[in-house]
């Protein structure tokens, strides 16, 4: 396989992974902050945070993944990533609940949450040593 078919092939998985992750990561954040609010919706948090996240992980993800953690193993990119999106996204709206716009609130946090999480994940990879 040669070198630009290999870069798409990975860029479709990142996508898809991305999609993956960023719908189950929406889901889990909306539906804490729902319970936080005191509302017990959980359908409605699967379908806002799956409608919201899939795409932004998708886009996410590739661009995460080429420019910043080329170096980081997928595994720990995706979780790590969810994670930070996860808890960006709660703090986000909590922050934003007595400002009015809790959705621009929740969505800012996830994404500051997840790109603080890709920088941390950056800055404690190490290059590959070349052994003589």
């Amino acid at each position: 396989m040669n070198r630009p078919a290999r870069a798409a092939l990975v860029t479709t998985g990142l996508i898809g992974a991305g999609a993956l992750f960023g719908a189950v990561a929406g889901t889990i954040a909306v539906a804490i902050s729902l319970t936080i609010d005191g509302l017990e919706a959980l359908v409605v948090a699967a379908y806002l945070g799956s409608l919201f996240g899939a795409p932004l992980g998708a886009i996410a993800a590739p661009i995460l993944g080429w420019l910043l953690l080329r170096r980081v193993p997928l595994g720990r990119m995706f979780v790590g990533c969810a994670a930070g999106t996860v808890i960006g996204g709660v703090i986000g709206f909590i922050l934003s609940l007595g400002m009015g716009n809790i959705l621009l609130g929740g969505l800012g946090g996830a994404f500051l949450g997840c790109l603080g999480v890709a920088v941390l994940l950056r800055s404690s990879s190490r290059p590959a040593q070349l052994t003589s």
